[in-house]
């Protein structure tokens, strides 16, 4: 376990991508010839889209990283799949643009944010499912700027699960 002593050798580096064996597992649950929204791309190297398009071959995929997710429309999307930034302040303003969408939506978060607080506040009125993975997910490392890929981590310090509203009727462990 780390302490403050040893914060000067920490490197913080926040260019993690979900690799395509996280979008597989969710693969099932997706209704055929949908168009699906990754809403979560600004600034990002697209490879979620990508990855998407890969699991999903009869979906129309949609997205684009040069547009604020929270100030565009949603290009006609059935769904919204995405994993929306780590950044808590963000992620919150992601999360009540959700509801006011009111589309179904896969999210793939740190399962500890379903015990927050403005977790629940957000939420409050929907009914959320969860999609629970056996084993713990992990993250493709890119340099800076998400363009060059460096390595898929194995040491994730955190539990993900897939928070899913109008997409699965009772909470699922896969």
């Amino acid at each position: 376990m780390a302490n403050f002593s040893d914060a000067n050798i920490f490197e913080i580096h926040d260019d993690y991508y979900t690799p395509k064996s996280t979008w597989k597992l969710i693969a099932p649950f997706i209704p055929e010839n949908k168009v699906i929204w990754e809403m979560c791309l600004l600034n990002s190297n697209e490879q979620s889209k990508k990855y998407l398009k890969e699991v999903l071959p009869t979906c129309t995929i949609v997205g684009n990283k040069t547009v604020d997710c929270l100030e565009t429309t949603y290009w006609g999307a059935d769904i919204i799949i995405t994993n929306p930034p780590f950044e808590t302040e963000i992620k919150k303003k992601i999360l009540k643009r959700l509801v006011e969408i009111d589309k179904p939506f896969i999210l793939v978060m740190n399962c500890l944010n379903i015990f927050s607080k403005y977790f629940h506040e957000i939420f409050n009125d929907l009914d959320i499912k969860y999609i629970i993975p056996r084993q713990k997910l992990h993250y493709d490392k890119y340099k800076e700027g998400g363009e060059e890929f460096l390595e898929s981590k194995k040491n994730t310090s955190f539990n993900s699960i897939f928070v899913t509203y109008k997409i699965v009727e009772k909470n699922i462990h896969l």
